[in-house]
């Protein structure tokens, strides 16, 4: 097992003998990309990047917040963060051709709020690359 630079902002997020020349099978992404994009369009662009890596078929399973515009890393560092909802993670999906298979949204109550950040919740989601 190797660990590899990744960067969802480039159209070739790998480098290209990383994985089979097919693509993966699955790819999964937990609380990432809407803490490396700097806003919805760039959140957008980076799903349709790390699908080039998926085969046709392929499953992207995605976990994120939502609601969040920032969290704190360690005192005195606090990370700007995309505030998604729902529609946005949805429109960001199909426009770059993944099939929705599930989505499920988990809403914070509010004494679960540790201050840590601004999140109102989290989403799951399971899609296929078309």
């Amino acid at each position: 097992m190797d660990i590899v630079h990744v960067d969802v902002h480039r159209p070739q997020p790998l480098a290209l003998d990383v994985l089979p020349a097919a693509g993966a099978d699955c790819l999964m992404s937990s609380y990432c990309l809407e803490g490396a994009s700097p806003d919805l369009a760039a959140f957008t662009r980076a799903l349709g990047n790390i699908g080039r890596l998926l085969r046709p078929g392929g499953h992207l399973l995605l976990i994120g917040a939502l609601g969040m515009s920032y969290y704190i890393a360690a005192p005195g560092l606090k990370i700007p963060t995309v505030p998604l909802n729902e529609a946005q993670v949805c429109a960001s999906l199909k426009e770059n051709g993944y099939t929705l298979i599930r989505l499920e949204v988990y809403t914070l109550p509010q004494d679960m709020n540790v201050k840590f950040d601004d999140g109102s919740g989290v989403f799951f989601v399971k899609a296929m690359k078309k």
